[in-house]
């Protein structure tokens, strides 16, 4: 079950069971050892919402999530279907610094009702303490269709690499 509550909008009901968080796992060969990270996922309601805006959104476009006002946004809606399979494919994929304060940024295609369009991810990885059963936490701050927003000269590299990183090894 995810923390989000259900909207009614437009005459349908849109639940949110897709964004309940989830445990990926990804191999890899720490000091010339194998080794299985444990990566916990969760999404923010900015994967289906956006910036309330008076001027252009109406009263059933409100959604409010821990305190925060937001627009629910369609089009986010049903792209944000796309994300357990995005995060999994993220694990293999490239990575950039962003240039807002989610810290990463990585950029797929998918189909939209629109059709093919570039989907960008924004997350923050961090370590986890250990005594919990997973080594990193991936919090999805945000994903909508816009062309990449990393930084100018922004660094990439490959999700694998910042992983290593993250948890301080080579």
């Amino acid at each position: 079950m995810s923390d989000f509550s259900h909207k009614q909008f437009q005459g349908q009901l849109f639940t949110f069971e897709h964004l309940k968080p989830i445990t990926l796992g990804l191999d890899l060969e720490i000091n010339r050892v194998d080794q299985a990270i444990q990566i916990f996922v969760t999404f923010g309601c900015h994967c289906f919402t956006e910036e309330f805006d008076s001027s252009k959104h109406r009263e059933e476009h409100v959604y409010r999530h821990l305190r925060e006002l937001r627009a629910f946004d369609p089009l986010r809606y049903q792209c944000s279907k796309h994300l357990p399979i995005v995060m999994q494919t993220l694990l293999n994929g490239l990575i950039y610094r962003s240039d807002k304060s989610y810290t990463y940024v990585s950029q797929i295609v998918i189909d939209s009702p629109n059709g093919p369009q570039p989907y960008s991810i924004f997350f923050s990885l961090e370590r986890m303490g250990s005594a919990n059963a997973v080594d990193l936490k991936l919090y999805v701050k945000s994903a909508y269709i816009s062309p990449l927003k990393s930084g100018k000269n922004a660094q990439k590299w490959r999700f694998k690499g910042l992983v290593c990183d993250v948890l301080g090894v080579s």
